[in-house]
């Protein structure tokens, strides 16, 4: 069985789904702790945050994130300008279940390797790519190619990988037809984002062994919403 997981992405106090990351596109959607109230309502016991502002540096979410952490979710992962452990273990103490890291993995590898020691069952790297590159900073610049990622975080003993495709990120347009080749090559928890727009969408990250689907824009149109699992 593979999960399907609802995102709210937070920006200046607002729940919003962008185009590709890219500031100003996209919806918005309204009031997070709303939000996240419907989606518990509609049976979701798991739900993924992305702080927008932490991640750009432009402030932080974190009084809203612990009010979503209180609705009484089972699982929440949180992702977004985490770059230190004394951020992640502030995170963990509001009831975030996970923690979600990127960029710290090249840019302070230091930080990383304290952070998957003393959190690793509670921490998941996410491999944030297009066009078979792993992408940092936003997805602003270029760091190894996604074969070289995979095979650097097999020397950390963490939680699981989610593969995020940029290229389709709220976009609705597909997933990655080549994602089974990366997800072969990872023996943790498989999470996936990016393009998902419908069941067949859903059915194909299924057989390529994704352990749980991460839904945005797909959610919030109404095309995959109220689908828990496949």
């Amino acid at each position: 069985m593979m999960y399907v997981v609802p995102s709210i992405d937070i920006s200046q106090g607002k729940a919003v789904k962008r185009v590709r990351g890219v500031k100003g596109t996209g919806i918005i959607i309204g009031d997070p702790i709303k939000v996240a109230e419907n989606i518990y309502s509609l049976g979701y016991d798991t739900v993924h945050i992305v702080d927008l502002d932490a991640a750009e540096n432009l402030g932080n979410n974190e009084e809203i994130i612990a009010g979503i952490a209180r609705i009484g979710f089972k699982r929440i992962e949180v992702g977004g300008g985490i770059r230190s452990i004394e951020k992640a273990n502030r995170m963990l103490s509001l009831g975030i279940t996970e923690i979600v890291v990127s960029s710290i993995l090249f840019t302070n590898k230091e930080e990383f390797d304290k952070m998957s020691e003393l959190l690793g069952d509670r921490l998941f790297f996410s491999i944030d790519y297009c066009e078979g590159k792993t992408l940092i900073k936003g997805w602003k610049e270029e760091a190894k190619s996604v074969d070289e990622t995979i095979s650097l975080l097999k020397n950390y003993d963490i939680k699981g990988v989610i593969f995020t495709y940029v290229c389709n990120e709220g976009t609705k347009k597909g997933i990655d037809e080549n994602i089974s080749m990366y997800s072969s090559r990872v023996n943790k928890l498989k999470g996936y984002a990016g393009g998902i727009n419908n069941i067949n969408d859903l059915l194909k990250l299924k057989e390529s062994k994704i352990d749980f689907a991460i839904v945005g824009m797909s959610f919030y149109s109404g095309s995959l919403k109220g689908v828990k699992y496949v």
